[in-house]
């Protein structure tokens, strides 16, 4: 079975840490990035199974980085959650062009992160 490998990508280096952990004790590969632009160049030069991306960020937010993946064909079928301390950000995706494949409101359990991740693989 292949590792899945999953990028993480918030300017929070604490959130960033405390995700990779829990990821990597569950046996998944771990790349970060603190930005979208960042994580747009990761994306280029490696595989990427799932992305856990945050939304308000430096450089370009996660609502950048979502439409940029969405649109390109290279990177348009990884699934996206998001990470989120914002309840607004959940109403406000209903505005979004392209939409992430999931939500899950910070701070989070363990176990709700391994319960959406598991589903967002196996599609």
């Amino acid at each position: 079975m292949d590792t899945k490998r999953v990028l993480i990508v918030d300017d929070d280096a604490d959130i960033r840490l405390l995700v990779d952990f829990h990821l990597s004790s569950d046996g998944y590969e771990v790349l970060e990035a603190s930005d979208g632009m960042e994580a747009l160049g990761i994306i280029k030069e490696n595989r990427v199974d799932l992305i856990i991306t945050d939304i308000t960020m430096p450089v370009m937010d996660g609502y950048e980085l979502i439409k940029a993946l969405k649109k390109s064909e290279d990177s348009s079928g990884i699934p996206i959650l998001v990470l989120t301390g914002k309840e607004e950000e959940r109403v406000s995706r209903a505005d979004m062009e392209y939409q992430p494949d999931d939500f899950l409101p910070k701070p989070f359990a363990k176990e709700e992160l391994q319960k959406k991740i598991e589903r967002l693989l196996a599609i």
